[in-house]
């Protein structure tokens, strides 16, 4: 069918109210468990450090538990980065150095590439500045923290021929993004059957 799509950016806890009170009919969110109405897992990003130019540590890797050194500016608390990622290391008993809550990704990298900070998010976040030299990412392990890519139907919708027409492009999109490195991804298992 012939549809017009309105594309909305925003932080996942924004998208999920504004999807709850009708003004969405599908989203792709960012979730670390929960679900909401029909939403299908589309893939995993893994959070990393997010580093400032020449600065430490410089191997590929570093270990959850030794996070705790580098001074962090990270979302404000109910933000769904800051969850995934003290969820995971409350699990494990680490700790982390948290110096700046800020509510705004600009301000953030902003401050890493300044040097002022270092930070974890997930390398689609800050692309564009490892691309430019401006940031390092070191991975995380020991464990890997990770958040899912979760399509998310709205419940009143899900019957809808046009509803169900996008939703069937957007795992294949998600998939061709994910291939050709422009959008940094763990698929999963099973990949979805591209139209030719």
């Amino acid at each position: 069918p012939k549809v017009s799509l309105k594309i909305v950016e925003g932080m996942s806890g924004f998208i999920e109210e504004w999807m709850t009170a009708g003004r969405f009919n599908l989203a792709i969110l960012y979730k670390n468990g929960e679900s909401i109405g029909n939403s299908t897992v589309l893939a995993r990003e893994e959070f990393c450090l997010v580093v400032p130019p020449n600065q430490p540590p410089f191997e590929d890797t570093i270990r959850l538990c030794d996070l705790h050194f580098y001074p962090l500016a990270v979302p404000m608390g109910a933000n769904n980065v800051r969850r995934s990622v003290a969820d995971v290391v409350a699990q494990h008993g680490c700790t982390l150095d948290v110096r700046f809550e800020v509510d705004s990704l600009s301000t953030i990298v902003s401050m890493v590439m300044d040097g002022k900070a270092y930070s974890i998010l997930t390398p689609s976040a800050i692309q564009r500045e490892v691309s430019l030299d401006q940031v390092r990412t070191v991975r995380v392990v020991d464990p890997v923290i990770t958040r899912s890519v979760v399509l998310a139907v709205n419940p009143r919708d899900e019957r809808s021929v046009e509803v169900a027409a996008v939703r069937t492009l957007i795992p294949e999109v998600v998939h061709q993004l994910a291939q050709s490195g422009r959008w940094p991804l763990i698929l999963p298992a099973v990949e979805p059957a591209l139209h030719s």
